[in-house]
């Protein structure tokens, strides 16, 4: 080949590759950050002010959730175990988010759950999935 031919090959393949470094540097750079807790300060606030019965009900969730994955995960696996399993987790769950909701219509009552947030279009929602870039 000609050395000129070389030349342009080369000078196209370092451009393709400043430009694929420069896109790495910059997507790790300008990742989507979701600020932890802003979108609803007030009911966060209304929520530590509780008792712990949520914390203790989500807790117990976590801990059943936990004995059935290990479950799943076992070399043992029994079906009807993991059924079991199953079953009482998705009651733990049920009664977390039951008392949850509970605990909504309750500040809703109070005045203290006020949020407009579901009424406004997808795209001006913040922390929209349909936002980020993809």
């Amino acid at each position: 080949m000609k050395k000129e031919v070389m030349s342009f090959i080369l000078l196209i393949s370092l451009a393709f590759n400043i430009a694929f470094i420069g896109m790495f540097i910059w997507h790790r750079s300008h990742f989507p950050r979701f600020e932890e807790g802003r979108e609803f300060p007030h009911i966060r606030k209304s929520f530590q002010s509780q008792p712990d019965h949520l914390r203790s009900q989500r807790q117990e969730f976590i801990d059943d959730r936990r004995i059935f994955m290990g479950c799943i995960r076992s070399e043992n696996f029994d079906e009807s175990m993991a059924d079991s399993l199953l079953q009482n987790m998705l009651d733990k769950q049920y009664e977390m988010e039951k008392t949850l909701g509970e605990e909504m219509i309750e500040m809703r009552k109070k005045g203290e759950f006020i949020d407009d947030r579901f009424d406004r279009p997808p795209h001006e929602r913040r922390n929209n999935p349909e936002r980020r870039r993809k």
